[in-house]
């Protein structure tokens, strides 16, 4: 297990603990699952991970903060379930509880257990809440996120996904079908039939990973999608079926139905919460979600390969600071993993998606792409953006026809895919969600709707997912406040209103409680800055996946929130700067005096009032100065805001300063009256701070008391000289009006 600035980030045995005060009701339902019998002893695939992860030594968990507790993501050792895995019931309980989880809504799984209590027939006074029942299925949710169980239920699900959806069945079905799996593990009956939908592909995984039981799997037409034994001498048989179908069975005692169920939907908190996970490898995800689209889209290597190099070109000349970005605002430009733009984004194209690599001449022409001039490459997206809209048959490319499946947008599709998925750290073995897949499309299809000359969304625009100066204001533009979070969610959880699990609506816009990590599903999605906080670009941008939970001592928690802004207000002990207004050439001191700390940085933690939420901040103590509490999520965004503005010509530089400028020397603080201020008011247009600060810490504590100004901006240099730092400010600031003064940092 890593252990990163108090934080334990990775895998460890065992899921986190629940609140022990409800382990009662949880050990009495582990207990009625031992008609399972001697599920430990079973050489399936499952007790061939289990008996691994369960052994495994204990990790010690890292003290830290004036809190004494521990923070980590992932999976701790200090688990009620873990404590589970040392009897045999409790494996059952965990083997079916993880399985659930993997495929099914918290909710939803924990409906389908309290269905097996009644069918068990146990006393309806033991019968633990739904709450206790969602806590055991979210504990164990995430175990299998990196095993084939995944894999295996895709498999089962064959080619139905053409003729069946994703929606939930009847949840009594499906406890009755796994009961009837249960009894076949026991010896007491010798095969079982399962006909209905989606959640088939459940039953035949879990039977074959889980059990170890022999599996035959066909389609409504008779077509064999998975079998490990002739059908005769299968233990399960499953058969899809479209609803309409399933009245004709003729049931046995040993045939089981998966009905549709209405009322399932009914008592769902949102209709999401009523669909299947289904997670699918990703060579071959985009042949399995978008089919005959994608089979057609790559059958034009050339157009598809131009639009997505010229894109990387794009990309790369905004990550990079180029002084030519056409009508692109580089502030809304957030992509700066390496791995994102220029070849970086070639090469992820073709290795997130292996399929692509196989497509003759894609990846020669991408490269071809990625040479052109800049102001070629624009030319180059809307040409053949324009050319897919010829050969597309959809609806909107063609202006009436009834054809579906949008190749303009599959296109964009996979554009914002690369994108994303190219700044995101994950383990290895997590796959995404055909629902997420398809909702990624989905977007993109609205947007590409919304083109149309004149008043509608310009084609670059949406073509590349970038902001353009005097179309979009800035908060309507990719740098969104949850972004960072909300799609990768939807990617690996499938849900379409995915901002939900991310932001709340009620709070104000300004309220400073950026979201900097979240659970889903078993799965913890956090950003870089919680590992620690720092200036750099690319780590702002990244987002870390591993399986397990968020923990502090003993409790769970859904999201991780920055502190309130209001709290992060400098004392009365910050000094305010002193400073020097220079001439108009480039002083030389800049580079000779620079401002040295030796501050001293902590991670804290504190409970929120609202459940499952907890807030983590960074307090830094300056030598004879302020404590400052810094927000990680608000500074990360800073940071990509501030980020691609500068250029520097180097070998035709001039000493020359375009803008007033004045120089920080001691201080922290501009204050709203000072002679600072009255310095900086003292005539129209921008002029610049410049801060000289040698060490990163000292610039994201700047960074954190002053971005909540209005009128001030942050930007921030490499190695830039002074004079191009304020030719690229100008730059700016011709589309931003209201900036008065800009902090150089």
């Amino acid at each position: 297990m890593d252990k990163l600035t108090g934080w334990n980030l990775g895998k460890a045995s065992g899921p986190l603990p629940l609140s022990h005060s409800s382990a009662l009701p949880l050990l009495a339902f582990s207990q009625s699952l031992s008609e399972l019998d001697s599920l430990w002893d079973l050489p399936s695939p499952w007790i061939a991970w289990a008996k691994n992860a369960c052994t495994a030594q204990s990790r010690t968990l890292e003290d830290f903060g004036v809190l004494k507790s521990s923070y980590f993501f992932g999976f701790g050792a200090r688990s009620f379930v873990h404590v589970m895995a040392d009897a045999q019931s409790g494996v059952n309980c965990i083997a079916l509880c993880s399985a659930l989880g993997e495929v099914h809504n918290e909710h939803a799984a924990a409906w389908i257990l309290d269905e097996l209590w009644k069918l068990y027939g146990h006393p309806a006074q033991f019968l633990p809440s739904h709450s206790q029942l969602t806590a055991l299925v979210r504990a164990c949710s995430g175990i299998l996120a990196t095993t084939e169980f995944s894999r295996i239920t895709d498999r089962m699900l064959g080619h139905t996904l053409e003729i069946v959806d994703l929606d939930m069945p009847n949840i009594e079905d499906i406890a009755k079908a796994l009961r009837g799996l249960f009894r076949i593990s026991r010896g007491e009956i010798a095969r079982i039939a399962v006909m209905g939908g989606t959640d088939c592909a459940f039953i035949a995984s879990f039977a074959h990973w889980v059990l170890n039981l022999k599996v035959h799997v066909e389609d409504e037409a008779g077509r064999i999608i998975y079998r490990d034994a002739p059908s005769d001498d299968a233990q399960v048989t499953v058969t899809y079926c479209r609803q309409a179908a399933l009245s004709l069975v003729q049931i046995s005692s040993t045939t089981f139905i998966l009905r549709d169920d209405d009322w399932m939907l009914m008592r769902s908190q949102a209709l999401h919460e009523a669909n299947l996970t289904i997670r699918t490898p990703w060579d071959g995800c985009l042949t399995r979600v978008f089919g005959t689209t994608f089979a057609a889209l790559i059958k034009a290597p050339t157009i598809l390969g131009a639009f997505l190099g010229s894109t990387a070109r794009i990309y790369q000349a905004l990550a990079l600071g180029e002084s030519d970005v056409g009508p692109f605002l580089r502030k809304t430009y957030i992509n700066f993993v390496e791995t994102s733009y220029g070849i970086g984004f070639i090469n992820s194209v073709v290795t997130i998606f292996p399929e692509l690599k196989r497509v003759d001449g894609l990846f020669e022409e991408m490269q071809l792409g990625l040479d052109v001039p800049f102001r070629e490459a624009l030319k180059i997206v809307e040409r053949n953006v324009l050319h897919l809209e010829v050969l597309c048959q959809c609806e909107k490319c063609t202006r009436g026809s009834t054809l579906t499946g949008c190749q303009v947008s599959l296109a964009f599709t996979i554009r914002e895919l690369v994108s994303t998925l190219s700044c995101i750290a994950m383990d290895d073995g997590i796959l995404p969600t055909v629902r997420g897949l398809d909702h990624t499309r989905g977007r993109q299809h609205s947007m590409w709707i919304a083109v149309s000359p004149g008043d509608g969304r310009p084609l670059l625009a949406t073509a590349l997912n970038l902001g353009m100066q005097g179309v979009y204001g800035e908060d309507a533009t990719i740098l969104k406040d949850f972004d960072r979070l909300a799609h990768p969610i939807e990617i690996f959880s499938g849900y379409s209103n995915h901002t939900r699990y991310v932001a709340r609506p009620d709070q104000p816009h300004d309220s400073g409680e950026y979201c900097t990590a979240a659970v889903n599903q078993g799965l913890c999605y956090y950003l870089d800055c919680l590992r620690s906080v720092n200036s750099h670009a690319e780590n702002a941008r990244t987002v870390h996946i591993i399986p397990g939970h968020i923990q502090m001592d003993d409790r769970q928690f859904s999201h991780v929130y920055d502190i309130s802004a209001g709290t992060t207000e400098p004392s009365a002990e910050t000094a305010p700067v002193q400073f020097d207004i220079l001439g108009d050439l480039e002083s030389t001191s800049i580079k000779q005096q620079p401002r040295q700390f030796d501050i001293k940085m902590e991670m804290l933690g504190l409970e929120k009032a609202r459940d499952h939420e907890l807030i983590v901040y960074y307090r830094a103590t300056i030598p004879g100065g302020p404590v400052i509490k810094l927000q990680p999520g608000r500074i990360s965004k800073a940071v990509l805001k501030g980020n691609g503005i500068l250029t520097c010509k180097r070998s035709h530089c001039t000493s020359r300063l375009v803008l007033p400028c004045a120089l920080v020397r001691q201080g922290w603080l501009v204050a709203y009256e000072c002679d600072l201020q009255t310095w900086a008011k003292s005539s129209t247009g921008p002029k610049c701070l410049i801060w000289p600060q040698s060490d990163d810490l000292a610039r994201c504590v700047a960074i954190q008391l002053h971005m909540l100004k209005l009128k001030e901006d942050i930007v921030l240099r490499k190695n830039e000289c002074i004079s191009c730092c304020t030719v690229g400010v100008v730059h700016d600031s011709n589309h931003q009006n209201y900036c008065q003064l800009y902090h150089l940092m």
